[in-house]
């Protein structure tokens, strides 16, 4: 009797105990899910969720707020995530908080990271949608490393080529541990700088030829800075462009006299464009060289004539 009552006792005790067990996981479970507190209804849309599930934790500022209730494709290119979030975190999200897809540590499982937006913006209502951030896709970054792997194997091995020639003899090497080559970089560096020197004193003495020119010192100084000279100049000028203006008279006045003698006005212009005064001309010296023949002739003629033959002989003697 004693052993059936112990068996008994040991049996309710374990029914007790399992059912304690039993209503704590559906409890700890329930707090996972949400199921024994107020919730919001929310949603975003990704372009790909990276492996998230349903019952994937829901995070804002590092803390978890809710879980992924479901993950439907809406299309080629779009993903519909909807999030269950406890109703004591709903007035700290706001409307353009931003939706990411991360991951819980380094290698753990996909969830849903919820970044803060301004305070200015509304809190979240029931069946809102948040914005979203694109995930970084791991194929795709491996695509990028393999991509940078090969180009950092490029470089290294043209700097290995590099460094080869650099060692070479007769390479740059031996040139960067020349002394003389130092040497004379040194000496070109003294130089440059003897120069520089010089070129500063050069700068100052042309400073102070400048100062002393704007102060009207010496001849280029008293021609720039005279006033005087300035206003002899205008009248210079001024006398000039007088002077221009009464050739332009007198050149205008020899047009119209060089024209009327051309079209045979007055005596100049009689003389020069009529051609049988001309001819007369000619003839009346034609005529005088005739008479002063004939003259010529009577006056030997006369020497022989009684009257003056006595005259030409005393005046032979």
């Amino acid at each position: 009797m004693k052993g059936e009552n112990f068996k008994n006792t040991r049996l309710g005790l374990f029914v007790i105990v399992g059912t304690s067990l039993l209503i704590a996981a559906f409890y700890f479970i329930g707090s996972k899910q949400s199921l024994f507190s107020d919730t919001v209804t929310i949603s975003a849309r990704f372009h790909n969720v990276n492996g998230l599930m349903k019952g994937n934790n829901v995070r804002f500022a590092g803390i978890d707020v809710g879980t992924v209730e479901s993950v439907d494709i809406i299309s080629d290119s779009s993903v519909n995530v909807v999030m269950i979030i406890e109703k004591k975190a709903q007035p700290y999200i706001k409307t353009n908080a931003i939706a990411s897809i991360g991951t819980d540590g380094l290698m753990g499982n996909k969830l849903v990271n919820i970044n803060s937006g301004t305070n200015a913006a509304p809190s979240i209502e029931e069946d809102a949608i948040l914005q979203t951030l694109r995930p970084i896709e791991m194929d795709e970054m491996i695509r990028t490393l393999n991509v940078t792997n090969e180009n950092i194997m490029v470089i290294s091995s043209n700097l290995r080529t590099i460094t080869d020639k650099i060692n070479n003899k007769n390479s740059l090497w031996n040139i960067l541990m020349d002394t003389m080559v130092a040497e004379n970089v040194k000496t070109s560096i003294v130089n440059l700088k003897i120069m520089s020197n010089a070129g500063v004193l050069v700068t100052g003495d042309l400073r102070n030829i400048l100062g002393d020119i704007k102060n009207g010192k010496g001849s280029l100084g008293a021609l720039i800075t005279d006033t005087t000279l300035s206003s002899k100049i205008r009248q210079t000028v001024v006398k000039f462009e007088k002077l221009s203006d009464t050739a332009a008279v007198i050149t205008g006045d020899l047009n119209h006299v060089i024209k009327g003698l051309k079209q045979g006005k007055g005596t100049v212009g009689v003389l020069l464009n009529d051609t049988m005064l001309i001819h007369n001309l000619n003839k009346s010296v034609e005529t005088l060289k005739v008479g002063a023949g004939n003259f010529n002739e009577n006056m030997e003629a006369l020497k022989y004539s009684w009257p003056f033959k006595k005259y030409y002989k005393r005046k032979k003697k």
